[in-house]
Parts: C-alpha cells; sequence; structure tokens
C-alpha cells in the first residue's frame, strides 16, 4: 500500500512537470565532428538530431552524422537541456535508407556541465550494444533516473560513423507546490557553524561561517572579507546553518570565490537535516552536489532531487585533492518557505539514526538507537 501510494505521488509530480515530453527539442547541440560530403552534398549538423522531423533517410537532410572514423575514432553528440533536470529516458531513430548497423556499441550518459569541458565522472543513462532495424525508433530507459543539463551519446572506438535522425529526451523538472507562496533565501543572518574556521593574520582575518550568510556577495576573499573558509588540515570540512525553523526547502545557491581558488568549490555534497546534527545522528537528505568547473564568483544553484523538509542545511567536501583543496562559500542562500504542521510532523524519520549508525559504523547498541529516536523534539514553536 506504502508502495502505491508513493507511485501514485510520483506519477502526480511529474505530470505536474512535464514529464514524458521531448525536453530535447530544438535545444542547443554540439558533436565530435560533422560529415560534409556526399552527393548530393549535405553536412550532417548535430542540431538535425533534435530539429523534431523523423525522416530516416539521411539524404532527406534531417539526419546527424559525424565524421569517417578515420577522422574521428571516438565520435560523440550531446545536447544542451538548458538546466539541471531530471533524464528518464529516450529515443534514437536509426537511418532508414542504409547503414542501419551504425547504430551500436553506444553509451548515453548525462552530465552536469559541458562534456567537451568538464572533467566530471558522468551518470551512466543506458547502452545501445546494436540490433536496431533501418528507420526504427529504440527506446531507452535511464534506471534508476539520473539528473543533469547535457545529454551525451557516444560510440568509442568505432568503425563506422556515429549518425542518428532523430533523439527524444523524456524527463523534467520535479518542483514543490509552494500554495502560491514564492519561495525566499532563509538563510539570511542564521547562525552558521563549520568544522574548522581559516585564519589570515597577515590581514587580521577570520574567515568565521557567519560570513557566509551575511547577504554580501563580494566574492573577493581578502579585501571583501564576507567569504568563510575551513583550514588547512580539516579533512573533512563541513559547513552548518541553522535555519531556526522548520522550511520546505527546494534549492541551494552558493557564491564561488572570484580572487582565485575557483576549483575548490567541487565534490561537495548539499544535504538536509531535520535534526540538530551536534546533539542527534541523522542520515541527511540529499538535495544534490557540486562536482567542479564552477566559475571564479560565480553563483552556482543545486536544485534538490526531491524537495524536503528540514531545518538544518549540511555542505560538506566529499573528497580533497590535496590539503589546500579547502571548502570556501562566500554566499550560501537557501530557497524555501515554512513548513506546515503536518508536512514536519508526517516527514518519514524513524530510520534516519539506524541508516547514520550503518552508515558511519558508529556501533550504538538497540537501547542507544532508541533513546537518540525518542529524544527527537519537533519544537514548533506555535507554528
Amino acid at each position: 500500500m506504502v508502495f502505491i501510494i508513493c507511485l501514485a505521488a510520483l506519477v502526480a509530480a511529474a505530470s505536474a512537470n512535464n514529464f514524458g515530453q521531448n525536453i530535447a527539442l530544438n535545444r542547443p547541440t554540439g558533436s565530435s565532428s560533422v560529415f560534409v560530403n556526399g552527393v548530393p552534398p549535405i553536412t550532417a549538423n548535430s542540431n538535425l538530431a533534435v530539429d523534431g522531423n523523423f525522416n530516416s533517410d539521411f539524404f532527406g537532410g534531417s539526419c546527424f552524422s559525424s565524421a569517417d572514423v578515420a577522422t574521428d575514432p571516438n565520435p560523440f553528440w550531446f545536447v544542451d537541456l538548458g538546466s539541471r533536470v531530471f533524464v528518464s529516458g529516450l529515443t534514437l531513430t536509426n537511418r532508414g535508407d542504409c547503414c542501419a548497423d551504425r547504430l551500436s556499441g553506444l553509451t548515453v550518459e548525462v552530465f552536469e556541465f559541458n562534456p567537451t569541458t568538464s572533467s566530471e565522472t558522468p551518470e551512466f543513462c543506458s547502452t545501445v550494444i546494436g540490433g536496431v532495424a533501418l528507420g526504427q525508433t529504440v527506446s531507452l530507459s535511464c534506471s534508476p533516473m539520473v539528473t543533469g543539463r547535457y545529454v551525451r551519446i557516444r560510440k568509442p572506438s568505432a568503425t563506422a560513423p556515429l549518425t542518428i535522425c532523430e533523439v527524444v529526451v523524456s524527463g523534467g523538472n520535479i518542483k514543490p507546490k509552494f500554495n502560491g507562496v514564492n519561495p525566499t533565501n532563509v538563510a539570511l543572518n542564521r547562525p552558521a557553524r563549520a568544522s574548522s574556521q581559516f585564519t589570515f593574520a597577515a590581514a587580521n582575518l577570520v574567515a568565521s561561517p557567519g560570513l557566509a550568510v551575511d547577504g554580501n556577495f563580494d566574492s573577493q576573499f581578502v579585501t571583501g572579507r564576507s567569504c568563510f573558509s575551513s583550514t588547512t588540515g580539516d579533512l573533512t570540512p563541513t559547513f552548518y546553518i541553522d535555519l531556526g525553523a522548520y522550511y520546505y526547502i527546494s534549492s541551494v545557491t552558493v557564491t564561488n570565490r572570484g580572487d582565485c581558488c575557483a576549483e575548490r568549490l567541487r565534490n561537495i555534497d548539499v544535504g538536509i537535516l531535520v535534526k540538530d546534527p551536534f546533539k542527534f545522528l541523522e542520515f541527511p537528505h540529499l538535495c544534490g552536489s557540486i562536482t567542479g568547473n564552477v566559475a571564479a564568483g560565480a553563483n552556482f544553484t543545486v536544485n534538490c532531487f526531491y524537495p524536503a523538509v528540514g531545518r538544518f542545511i549540511k555542505i560538506q567536501k566529499t573528497s580533497m585533492v590535496d590539503s589546500n583543496d579547502l571548502l570556501t562559500l562566500c554566499e550560501v542562500q537557501v530557497s524555501g518557505r515554512s513548513a506546515s504542521h503536518s508536512e514536519v510532523t508526517h516527514k518519514f524519520v524513524d530510520d534516519d539514526v539506524q541508516r547514520a549508525v550503518v552508515e558511519n559504523n558508529a556501533g550504538l547498541t538497540n537501547v542507544d538507537i532508541g533513546h537518540v529516536n525518542g529524544a527527537f523534539d519537533f519544537g514548533f514553536n506555535g507554528k
């Protein structure tokens, strides 16, 4: 029964946010190469694969193809969906006049950043091994759904060009219903804590956590004096915000340092907690991640995979390149609205502690677990 209810809720959310529609139609595209030649002459540009024309006759002028493998032995094609979204699957229409075997040996991946410049590890969606008939359409499912902005189709170690006559991508945004209330920055001037803070004695600067929620977006670390940073030697730098009440949170936006060291904003998880992390064990609800390539001084918004109710925001580096790979945040904004009494009380938290114990190998006894769960106090303050 619980599964049926959850499935119905997901279907309702998907229907409200255009799931199943083609979110790739007429979006910007790119490719490793483009075939230019033939009789009659033709240029098989990458945008032809998302023009809405399913004509599978290559010389009809609506199919993409990479160049000959002698020129491009590892061809790929990608589409920019415009923003970070859920990708549930896609369909590929094969060439119909000849060369059906070219739609084979494919890997479909999803990136947050442009795959031609990104060093991130993409999320895997699906593969096409072979067996697609002339002019036929093959349906691929990303199971589970993945998130990102760019969908890339690559054909490594190709023996023939990559040819696609049409690509349809299914997916969309899952957005919370705010009942007509626009979400606002609920983190402004709220209490903030961190696992460590950087002190720059020569400039008489303490990069304390509160600087990241002061409303000052100056990204110059020294002269602006409004950025938080962890210190050298902190191997798991972590930043927390206490929002002071329970909110329905949809996204978290961070401002990167602008004078140097932009690459530090990478390998970061953004989580949402109901309980005070300094008092209780709780498995955070993952809002999303930052993998890297955020420009100096730029804002980056992490749209939560699934919006969630919580009071505390946790931003943590999951890995470090070296001891100077600090967690630096010049401003953090949290987008949300006040959670209702029912949204908080109906939140499923019964297994939070048990999951945290397993995750952290804490080794608590069953008695300890029961005590911690029993100590949970919502503290509504009349809300």
